[in-house]
C-alpha cells in the first residue's frame, strides 16, 4: 500500500481563535504541595497549575513549582502576572472565566447557560420551542500545533423530550427538514455557528483581559494542512482487488464461501406470509435490477430445496421456543439461518416492539441461533426493499459463516482487539455488575471471536480480570502476530484503561518483549468538527487526517469522494483518535513511543476496517472493532434492562450484523 501523502485540502476547524495569542493577565497564587486537598472556593474557581516561580527576560530555563491559583482575589493569594505560554491548561481556564463574566454582565440570563459536565462549556441560546433549545457552545481551548488559543464552538439541540422523533431529529440537523436525511449537514453546522456570532459576538468580544487590552476572535478560523490517507482496497475470491465492495462482490465473487448446503428458515405470522415470497424474490435476484441475487453476487446456489417456512402467531416467548424446535427438526445439522418478518420497526420508536424485538434476539440467541430480522414496513415499501435486498443479503451470508471481502491492511500479522463494555445499573444509576468483552479481527478485517475480558459484580475484582484475560488473550495469540492494536471507546474510565495499560506492560516485560503493541482510543461523538471552506457542501474529502497536537488526530472515516463532488447523503461527524499507548505515562518508559508515520500508518488500517463492516453494502463510518464492540452493547444492555437470562456470546458467527 502506498504512503499517505500531505494533502492540498485545508480544513478549518469548528475553533474561534483569538486574534492575539500571547498575552499577559493577572491572577492570584499560593504556593501549594502537590498532595494535598484543593480546596474549590465558593465560586469553584481555584485549581492547582504549575507555573513560574518568577518571570525573568530572556530566562527559558525557568524554575516551576505548584501553585494554587485562583482567577479572583483570595485572602493569602499574591498577585502575580501570567503569560499565556506559562501554562495553557490555566490560560483556557482563565479564558472561560472570562468569558462567563462577559456573558453575565452583557447578555440576559435565560440566552444562555454553563455546562453541567467536567468540560467548561458556555452554551448560549439560539432558539427555543416546544421541544427544546437550538445552542451553540463555547469552549476555551488550546490547539498546540500552531500554539493558537481560543473556543472549540459547535452547535447541539438541547431537547426537552425523552425520545428521539422526527422532529427532534430535524431539529439536531440529522434529517433536512422535508424529514429526509440531510445532504447539507455540514453547512448547516457552519451556518448555525455564523448564526451565534451575528447574535452573541457584539455582547462578548472583544474582551477586556487587563490594563485596556481586550481579546476578539476570528472566523472562520485558518486553514489547516492535512493528511490525505489511502482510499479502503478490498480483497476477493483468489485474491482479486477492487475499490468497490459491491462491484467486487459482483465481479469476483466472495472471499470465502460458506460451508455445505445452506437453508434459510422464514419465520412469519401467516398473514405475513405473502411478504416472505417478496422477500425471497428479492434474495433471489427476480424482483430488482439492483441485485442480481444470491447466485451471482454471492456464488451461493440457493432453490427451492434450500427454502423452508415456518408460520407462527405471535412472538410470544412459548412460541417462538415451539418454533425453534421445528427449526432444529428441519434443518437437522445442516447450515441454515432463520430470516424473520418483523411487523415492528427499530425506527419507529416503539416501547412495545423494541423489547419485543431484543426478546425475540435474545431467545434464539440463548440456542446458539443467529437470526436475521426484516421488517414488515421495509417489505412494505418496495422501494426501501429494492435497496436493502443487498445488505440483508450480505448479513445472511456473514451469518451462514461466509467471509464477503476483506481489506488490504497497512500492517500484516496483525491483531485488532476492540474493547466494548455493557455494565448492568441499578433503579439509582450505579454499577451492579461490570461486564467488558472484546472483539478480535485481524487487520484485514477478517472477523475471529468475541471474548469475555470481565464478568463481575466488584470493581476491583473487573478491574483485574481486565489485567488478566487481555494478558491471556495476547499469550494465546502471541505466536500468530506481530503486532496488537487495542482500539477503546471513548467512555472507558481512567481504570479501565490503567488496566488495559498494565495487561500490555507485563506482556511486554515476559511473553512480549519482541512485539509492537499500541493502543487507540476511538470518540465519534467529540466536540471537534471541520470544514473544507472551498468545497460548497464545507464537507472535507474522504480519508482525510489532521493533526490535534501530541497524540490526537481528527479523521474522516467518509466524506467527499475525489472522483464525485456531489453528494448523496449525510456525510457523518470525523472521528477523534488518541493514541494513549505507548506513552510516557501509559507504559512508564521514555522510549519505545511512536513515530508520527507509524501513528498516520494505525489510522489508515482504522480506516480500512471501516470497509470491513459485514453489515451493509458501503456502512463504512466506523471501524469494525468499534462499531462491532457497540452493537453488543447495545444487544448487552437491552437483554440487560428487560431482565433476561445472561446468555453465551462466544463461539458464534458474527450474530451482531
Amino acid at each position: 500500500m502506498e504512503p499517505s501523502k500531505i494533502s492540498d485540502q485545508l480544513v478549518s476547524l469548528n475553533f474561534l481563535a483569538l486574534n492575539n495569542h500571547d498575552f499577559n493577565f493577572e491572577i492570584y497564587r499560593s504556593v501549594s504541595n502537590a498532595q494535598s486537598a484543593i480546596e474549590r472556593g465558593e465560586d469553584n474557581s481555584i485549581r492547582r497549575y504549575k507555573l513560574p516561580q518568577m518571570h525573568e527576560a530572556g530566562n527559558n530555563d525557568q524554575a516551576f513549582s505548584d501553585y494554587l491559583v485562583s482567577i479572583n482575589k483570595v485572602n493569602g493569594f499574591d498577585p502575580f502576572m501570567v503569560n499565556s505560554f506559562d501554562n495553557p491548561y490555566l490560560t483556557c481556564f482563565y479564558l472561560y472565566h472570562r468569558l462567563l463574566a462577559q456573558a453575565k454582565t452583557s447578555s440576559h440570563k435565560d440566552t444562555f447557560y454553563e455546562d453541567d459536565s467536567y468540560r467548561h462549556v458556555i452554551n448560549f441560546i439560539l432558539s427555543k420551542d416546544e421541544y427544546g433549545k437550538e445552542c451553540v457552545g463555547l469552549e476555551p481551548y488550546y490547539y498546540g500545533p500552531k500554539k493558537h488559543f481560543g473556543y472549540i464552538t459547535g452547535f447541539h439541540y438541547k431537547s426537552d423530550l425523552n425520545v428521539v422523533n422526527r422532529q427532534i431529529l430535524i431539529k439536531s440537523l440529522s434529517l433536512s427538514r422535508d424529514g429526509r436525511e440531510n445532504k447539507d449537514y455540514y453547512v448547516d453546522h457552519f451556518r448555525k455557528i455564523e448564526e451565534f456570532l451575528s447574535s452573541f459576538r457584539k455582547h462578548l468580544f472583544p474582551m477586556h483581559i487587563s490594563d485596556g487590552y481586550s481579546l476578539d476572535v476570528i472566523w472562520p478560523s485558518e486553514g489547516i494542512n492535512t493528511i490525505r490517507l489511502n482510499s479502503k482496497s478490498y480483497l476477493f475470491s483468489d485474491g482479486k482487488n477492487s475499490n468497490s465492495q459491491f462491484k467486487g462482490m459482483k465481479d469476483y465473487g466472495p472471499l470465502e464461501q460458506s460451508h455445505g448446503d445452506p437453508l434459510i428458515c422464514f419465520f412469519y405470522r401467516q398473514e405475513d406470509k405473502p411478504y416472505a415470497y417478496d422477500l425471497n424474490n428479492a434474495l433471489q435476484g427476480k424482483t430488482f435490477a439492483t441485485f442480481s441475487g444470491f447466485t451471482n453476487m454471492f456464488r451461493l446456489t440457493i432453490t427451492k430445496e434450500n427454502i423452508r417456512g415456518i408460520a407462527i402467531d405471535n412472538f410470544d416467548t412459548p412460541q417462538l421456543l415451539s418454533a425453534i424446535e421445528k427449526y432444529k427438526t428441519i434443518s437437522k445439522d445442516r447450515l441454515s439461518i432463520p430470516v424473520i418478518i418483523f411487523p415492528w420497526s427499530k425506527l419507529e420508536q416503539s416501547v412495545d416492539g423494541n423489547d419485543i424485538y431484543y426478546r425475540l434476539k435474545h431467545v434464539f440467541l440463548s440456542q446458539k441461533i443467529p437470526t436475521q430480522l426484516v421488517s414488515l414496513q421495509r417489505l412494505k415499501n418496495k422501494e426501501s426493499l429494492k435497496w436493502s435486498a443487498s445488505n440483508i443479503a450480505l448479513a445472511i451470508f456473514g451469518k451462514l459463516g461466509g467471509k464477503p471481502w476483506k481489506v488490504s491492511p497497512r500492517h500484516d500479522k496483525c491483531l485488532i482487539i476492540g474493547i466494548g463494555q455493557s455494565h448492568r445499573r441499578d433503579s439509582s444509576g450505579s454499577i451492579s455488575k461490570y461486564f467488558a468483552y472484546s472483539v478480535l479481527s485481524d487487520s484485514s478485517g477478517i472477523y475471529d471471536s468475541i471474548r469475555i475480558l470481565s464478568h463481575t459484580e466488584k470493581r476491583k475484582d473487573y478491574l483485574d480480570g481486565l489485567v488478566e484475560n487481555i494478558k491471556s488473550v495476547l499469550c494465546e495469540y502471541t505466536d500468530r502476530y506481530e503486532r496488537f492494536v487495542v482500539h477503546t471507546p471513548f467512555k472507558l474510565r481512567r481504570d479501565e484503561m490503567n488496566a488495559i495499560f498494565e495487561a500490555l506492560n507485563s506482556y511486554k516485560k515476559n511473553e512480549g518483549c519482541n512485539k509492537t503493541l499500541v493502543v487507540l482510543k476511538f470518540n465519534e461523538k467529540s466536540k471537534y468538527f471541520g470544514f473544507a471552506l472551498t468545497n460548497n457542501s464545507k464537507v472535507p474529502f474522504e480519508s482525510t487526517c489532521l493533526s490535534l497536537g501530541k497524540d490526537g488526530y481528527l479523521v474522516w472515516f467518509e466524506g467527499l469522494q475525489y472522483h464525485n463532488p456531489t453528494l448523496r447523503r449525510r456525510i457523518s461527524r470525523p472521528m477523534h483518535i488518541e493514541f494513549t499507548y505507548p506513552t510516557k505515562q501509559s507504559s512508564g518508559t521514555d522510549d519505545g513511543f511512536l513515530a508520527d508515520d507509524d501513528k498516520i500508518a494505525y489510522i489508515q488500517d482504522a480506516i480500512n476496517l471501516s470497509g470491513a463492516n459485514w453489515r451493509g453494502f458501503n456502512a463504512k463510518t466506523l471501524p469494525v472493532s468499534v462499531y462491532y464492540a457497540k452493537l453488543i452493547a447495545d444487544y448487552i444492555g437491552n437483554f440487560d434492562r428487560l431482565g433476561l437470562e445472561e446468555i453465551d456470546i462466544q463461539n458464534l458467527p458474527p450474530w451482531f450484523l
